[in-house]
C-alpha cells in the first residue's frame, strides 16, 4: 500500500493547509494509506530526515519540506500507486514465465 505520511505541529504556520490536503489525497485515493502525524503529541515518530513542518513522506522518503502545490502531490501519489501495481503485476507474471522457459 502506498503511504502518505504529512508531518505537522502545533506551531506550524502551514499545517492547516497541511490538514487540507491530507483530507484531498484521502478522498482521491481509496488505495493510499494518508496519515498526519503531529510531531507535538508523538516525537518518536519523528524520522530524522524530517527536519521542518509541514513535511510530506511518500513511502517513506521526503517528497516535500512545506506544502506543495496540490496538483503536484496528486501526482505524485497517482504515480506511486502505478509503479505499485505495476510491480505487483511483475510479480504475479514473475514465476509464470520461469516455468515456462
Amino acid at each position: 500500500m502506498v503511504r502518505l505520511e504529512i508531518y505537522v505541529s502545533a506551531h506550524c504556520f502551514g499545517c492547516a493547509e497541511a490538514h487540507r490536503l491530507a483530507a484531498a489525497a484521502a478522498a482521491r485515493f481509496d488505495a493510499a494509506d494518508v496519515r498526519i502525524i503531529d510531531i507535538d503529541a508523538t516525537p518518536e515518530a519523528k524520522p530524522e530526515s524530517i527536519i521542518a513542518v509541514p513535511s510530506y513522506a511518500l513511502n517513506q522518503e521526503v517528497i516535500s519540506l512545506g506544502n506543495p502545490r496540490e496538483v503536484d502531490l496528486m501526482a505524485r501519489i497517482e504515480q506511486a500507486l502505478v509503479e505499485q501495481a505495476s510491480g505487483a503485476a511483475q510479480l504475479r507474471t514473475a514465476p509464470a514465465a520461469a516455468d515456462g522457459g
